[in-house]
């Protein structure tokens, strides 16, 4: 093993390149059809709905793919989870009824953070 792997080796960086990432379709998702983008297979982009619109985040696997803090998102509608930002399951949907005014605001700013971060690849049916 070389000096360079041993270093990378005792603080826990990779020193393999990392396969490159699939690549998300551009076209419009229907709910079912987006819960196949979870994770839960390697080959396929993760993928999550917000307020209408898909978003590839698959460059974030780190924190949306399996293992990640933020997992349960993938796959899903999270319009209601991110406004109330909640990770309870029932509220992973896009019912935006009966949002108070600074849980309209919060999931504005999240949609902010999503389109300068991610790519949108279509709408959610």
């Amino acid at each position: 093993m070389g000096f360079g792997r041993f270093v990378a080796s005792l603080f826990g960086k990779r020193t393999e390149p990392r396969a490159p990432l699939p690549e998300a379709e551009e076209r419009d998702y229907g709910r079912s059809e987006l819960a196949a983008y979870d994770g839960s297979d390697p080959g396929k982009p993760l993928l999550i709905g917000i307020r209408g619109q898909v978003y590839d985040v698959t460059r974030g696997r780190d924190f949306y793919g399996p293992g990640g803090p933020y997992a349960m998102f993938a796959g899903k509608d999270c319009t209601r989870a991110l406004a109330k930002v909640s990770f309870e399951a029932e509220l992973f949907n896009g019912n935006t009824d009966g949002l108070e005014p600074d849980e309209l605001e919060k999931l504005e700013e999240w949609i902010e953070m999503f389109e300068g971060k991610y790519r949108r690849i279509g709408r959610l049916l």
